[in-house]
């Protein structure tokens, strides 16, 4: 039976390609707009070394240039891998979605916005005492995974979520194609919140 966007809830049981579509569809769509809000923010990380570095801003980092601009490569090319990551497929999960009831995809979204969110922090979790002996740039890399994983974990399904549910069901067209920003915006800005820069 083919979902009716206009109900909250379709009607259930359906068969196993219903349901691998719907998670398939939420967790391209969080796995993207996570790396997308980890991408940005280490690539402004990347920024901020490399200003310091010459001397154009001052982030108190007590390092030399080449130990700055060397952190800030390691850095820039997280940022870089978590950006390629955002931009493979974001609009086609959000479009293998599009028939299905909207509280659905919020329920899917949800449930994804976690486990990103978990496995960023275990990622993080990890990497930690492997980058323990690192410059201050690069374990302030690492603090920014785990700021994206909080976020994902704890704020984006109680705040994220649900904003981007009212405006995709009730915002007509202009909702629909904002209802990823939306997710955007309140991840990227949780994730700033979150984020506190790790002692010298």
């Amino acid at each position: 039976m083919t979902p009716d966007p206009t109900q909250l809830i379709g009607d259930h049981p359906q068969g196993f390609a219903y349901y691998f579509r719907l998670v398939a569809g939420t967790f391209r769509t969080m796995l993207d707009i996570g790396m997308l809000a980890l991408g940005t923010g280490s690539v402004g990380l990347t920024a901020a070394v490399v200003l310091d570095a010459f001397d154009l801003v001052d982030i108190g980092l007590p390092l030399s240039t080449s130990s700055m601009l060397g952190s800030a490569l390691v850095v820039g090319v997280v940022g870089a891998f978590a950006l390629g990551i955002a931009s493979e497929g974001g609009y086609g999960a959000q479009e293998s979605v599009r028939t299905y009831p909207s509280l659905e995809v919020a329920i899917g979204r949800l449930v994804s916005a976690v486990v990103v969110g978990v496995i960023l922090l275990v990622v993080a979790a990890r990497l930690e005492e492997f980058v323990s002996g690192f410059s201050l740039p690069v374990r302030a890399g690492l603090e920014m995974v785990r700021a994206t994983g909080a976020a994902g974990t704890y704020i984006v399904p109680i705040v994220g979520v649900p904003v981007s549910h009212l405006v995709r069901t009730y915002g007509g067209r202009v909702g629909y194609d904002f209802q990823l920003p939306v997710m955007y915006v309140v991840w990227a800005v949780a994730a700033v919140a979150l984020y506190t820069m790790p002692p010298p």
